[in-house]
This record gives C-alpha cells, sequence and structure tokens, in this order.
C-alpha cells in the first residue's frame, strides 16, 4: 500500500464539516464518537493579538450567549486561564458545555466577536506519551548515574525541550537539567530549570515542581536516551529543559503544549522533543499550532522531533467507521498505519523541506514497527532497535525492553543533537535536509555514521528517502 489514499475518498482521512444540505451532519453522526478525544466543558481561543482584558470578556461573553442559545441554560461558573505572562495570545475558557458551541456550530463560532479580536476557537484535544510496557519494573534497582563529565563544559551547549511526564532526580542528574538565567523576564520568573504545565486545565496551578509522577517514568526515560546520545559526542552538551505536560496517566492536553511551546521559545531551547501525539480527523484543525511549529520556531532557530505514534485500538476503530461511513472503503491494520491515511498530530506537520522531524522505529533495513506509525511523505527517519523492534531500557545494567515511537523519537534527538553543529540552530535555519547531510557524513563528525540514506525497502514504503539511524551508545 502506498501513501496514496483509496481512490473513492479523493484526500486522506478528513471529516468534511462543510455540508450545504444538511449543516453540522457530520458532527452529530461523530459526535459521540470522538466526544472522548478532547476536554469537555473548555475551549481554547487563539486571539490575533495579545488580549486585554476587554477582548477576553467580550469572548467569553460571547461563548456564554452561545452556550444559552443551544443548550437553554447558562454556565454559572467561568474560568479564564492564561499561559503565565509569556507573548502568547493563547486563552482556555471553561464553563458547562463550552465544547458544544464548537461541536454543534463549528461554522457559527468565529463569527462572534468578529476579526480581528479572535483568530479560531478550538476543543482541548487530549494526546497521550503511549509505550509498551517493559518486561519487568525497569526502576526498581536502578540508582542514580554519574554526574556529566568536566569536558562537556567545554562543549557547545545543545538545549533539549522535552514536553514530556518530567524529570525523576533519582534516576537522572538535575545536573543535566537546563539553567533559567533570565530571571528579570515576568515570563514564567520563577521556573529554575522547568515548568509543570499538566493540570493548568484541571484545577491545578501548574508551578516549578516538574517531578515525573508516571509509573513508567515515560519523560525520565526519554530524557535518559536523549543524554545518552551525547555521551559520545566530541562536540555538543546537552542540557534538558524539563516541561511536565502530561500526568501520570500519560495523559495531556492540547493547552497545555501550546503553553508549553511558548515557554520554549521565550526561554531559548534549540529542540523540542515531542514524543506525544494524538489522531484527529477534521482537515484544518489547527492552523494557529501549524504555524507555530512550522513558522515561528523555525524562525528562532528551533528544531521540533516528533513521534509517528502508536498503534490504539480505540482510535484504529474510530478510524475504520468514519472511513466506512464517508468513503465506503474497509482500512486495513497496515493502511491504518500509514500517516497519509490515518493523521497523528503533530507527527504529520512534517514536510520535505520544514524543520519537523517525524521519527519511528524500524529493523535498520527492511520495515518499521507493525504496532508504529510510517509515512514517506510524512516519516523522516527509522531508528534502528535493539531487538524485536524494542529498545534496551537505558540505564546501566538493564536488559528490560521498551518499545514505541516515543523512544524512537528520543534517540533520534539525541543523535541529531549531539552530532549537529551548534551553528544549524540559528533563526531561519534548522532544515532537516541538511541536519541529515551533516550526519550522514562520518568526516564532519569525527565519528562512524550517524544518519544513513536510501535504504530501499524503507523509502519504497516507510520513510522517506529510505532514512535510518541507530543509537551511538
Amino acid at each position: 500500500m502506498d501513501d496514496l489514499t483509496p481512490k473513492r475518498s479523493g484526500m486522506p482521512l478528513w471529516i468534511n464539516r462543510a455540508d450545504k444540505k444538511e449543516p453540522g451532519r457530520y458532527e452529530k453522526e461523530y459526535a459521540k464518537m470522538l466526544s472522548e478525544t478532547y476536554r469537555h466543558n473548555q475551549v481554547i481561543v487563539f486571539f490575533k493579538k495579545i488580549p486585554g482584558e476587554k477582548e477576553i470578556k467580550e469572548v467569553q461573553e460571547d461563548l456564554i450567549a452561545s452556550v444559552k442559545e443551544l443548550k437553554g441554560n447558562v454556565p454559572d461558573k467561568v474560568e479564564v486561564i492564561k499561559c503565565d505572562n509569556c507573548i502568547c495570545p493563547v486563552v482556555l475558557f471553561i464553563g458547562s458545555d463550552f465544547h458544544t458551541v464548537i461541536n454543534t456550530e463549528g461554522v457559527k463560532v468565529g463569527s462572534r466577536p468578529r476579526p480581528p479580536v479572535v483568530g479560531e476557537y478550538s476543543l482541548n484535544f487530549f494526546n497521550r506519551s503511549p509505550f509498551d510496557k517493559s518486561e519487568g519494573d525497569p526502576f526498581a534497582k536502578f540508582k542514580l548515574e554519574p554526574r556529566p563529565s568536566s569536558e562537556d563544559k567545554k562543549k557547545d551547549k545543545i538545549v533539549v525541550a522535552v514536553l514530556d511526564t518530567g524529570f525523576d532526580p533519582k534516576l537522572v542528574d538535575p545536573a543535566y537539567l537546563w539553567k533559567n538565567n533570565d530571571f528579570k523576564s515576568d515570563c514564567y520568573a520563577k521556573a529554575e530549570s522547568g515548568w509543570n504545565f499538566s493540570d493548568l486545565s484541571t484545577g491545578g496551578n501548574g508551578g516549578p515542581d516538574f517531578t515525573d509522577d508516571h509509573p513508567g517514568r515515560h519523560g525520565t526515560v526519554v530524557t535518559k536516551y536523549i543524554i545518552n546520545e551525547f555521551l559520545n559526542s566530541k562536540m555538543n552538551a546537552v542540557e534538558i529543559m524539563s516541561l511536565k505536560t502530561h500526568d501520570k496517566a500519560g495523559l495531556g492536553d492540547f493547552f497545555g503544549i501550546v503553553c508549553a511551546l511558548h515557554f520554549a521559545i521565550a526561554k531559548g531551547a534549540n529542540i523540542i522533543n515531542a514524543s506525544w501525539g494524538f489522531y484527529y480527523y477534521y482537515q484544518n484543525q489547527f492552523p494557529y499550532l501549524n504555524e507555530l511549529i512550522n513558522k515561528t520556531l523555525r524562525k528562532k532557530g528551533i528544531l521540533f522531533v516528533a513521534a509517528a505514534g502508536n498503534q490504539f485500538p480505540g482510535e484504529d476503530a474510530i478510524a475504520r467507521q468514519i472511513y466506512q461511513s464517508e468513503y465506503g472503503v474497509n482500512l486495513t491494520d497496515d493502511q491504518l498505519r500509514n500517516l497519509a491515511i490515518h493523521h497523528f498530530y503533530p507527527g504529520d506537520l512534517s514536510a520535505l523541506k520544514n524543520n519537523v522531524i517525524t521519527a519511528t522505529t524500524t529493523d535498520g533495513a527492511n520495515t518499521t514497527s507493525p504496532t508504529q506509525n510510517y509515512s514517506k511523505v510524512y516519516a523522516d527517519i527509522g531508528v534502528e532497535a535493539d531487538k524485536d523492534m524494542k529498545f534496551k531500557v537505558p540505564f546501566d545494567g538493564s536488559r528490560e525492553m521498551i518499545g514505541g515511537s516515543s523512544f524512537a523519537t528520543a534517540i533520534a534527538t539525541g543523535v541529531i543533537g549531539a552530532f549537529s553543529s551548534k551553528r544549524i540552530f540559528t533563526p531561519n535555519n534548522p532544515n532537516k535536509a541538511d541536519i541529515f547531510k551533516v550526519l550522514s557524513d562520518p568526516g564532519s563528525t569525527g565519528t562512524s555514521y550517524q544518519v544513513v540514506f536510501d535504504v530501499p525497502p524503507l523509502s519504497r514504503k516507510h520513510i522517506r528517502r529510505g532514512v535510518s539511524t541507530r543509537k551511538t551508545h
């Protein structure tokens, strides 16, 4: 199966919002099925400029009026949450039935208030940090590993923002953490090494405590994979900017992610590691986030490395039902792993020439993991697994194995950060073609190759140009 969708569809898997004969039919048909993909009673508003109290109140009143018109009731309490004091025109509104305004009246919402106040509205979609469970307890016997080498002080510093479940200082030495030296700014002024965005939309206040409380320590494991790749680098050392966007269940949301991205921009990240994502079904659903990742990050010199995504049985069932209803097509298991058919965001923001690199797991030469996504259009790099499409838990002495595109992404981030010139991470410059060119030339890095091109079986179907890499540590 190639990356073209079935001929009857004429396009990838999208639900068509507009139906002139029967407006709202698609939303009604799929509303129940998709109702678990976002936080209820919440609406994210992307303003065209930093809003003042007047603009925020105007939107709040419009949302209340829309709910009254649709549902016949008025929310008794409305919460307004902003992303601290950073330059971020995004506000979360929480009130009973607010989500129904977008679900039922997708065309109507946004007509009030009129431009230039609001750019777009969105539901607060969930995203997940998924992984395959290890074959044992991967953390019971591990102790804190050595601090960074004194030689690292002489190397170029690459700041990697890890948007995940946090950081466990009992497993990874806090000396690897980035240090905030910009205390004059009122943008997250209390941040020392990271921030917690995981509970902003659930009644929490966020804050400087980004401790990893996920049972599988997902964010900590991702962080350790990244750090390990720098251990063999003669040119670069890593600083981890730990941004907790996902809770102890590995669940995050759209609003927390947006706030974390603005934090990473404001605080000078070079690379953002996104070992998470979510499937989505409406075309052009997130123009603000698209521009933030594809344009704003690149202007700032920031590379974005994203997971291709894993198999979620519930999401596969949704995709099958939609494709059957919309196009009369029964998707195969293999087609469901194709990013051109079953979209996984933000992994499929990758384009041929931009700053987004999407990673998945391979056997190195022939195929990708059957439980992870692939695409010769959107997947940029395959990371060779240690065994059976899994990787060794990245702590010394470990024999346990874990799998998931989350960890392939972290390894790819580590390889790229460890062996790319710091000069690549300059404004308007992060271009994956340039990065891969450097990493495929042993002479330029002083080590054996990091990335190889033209692996024919991978390029024919799975990964653009058959690009592959492997762990160096």
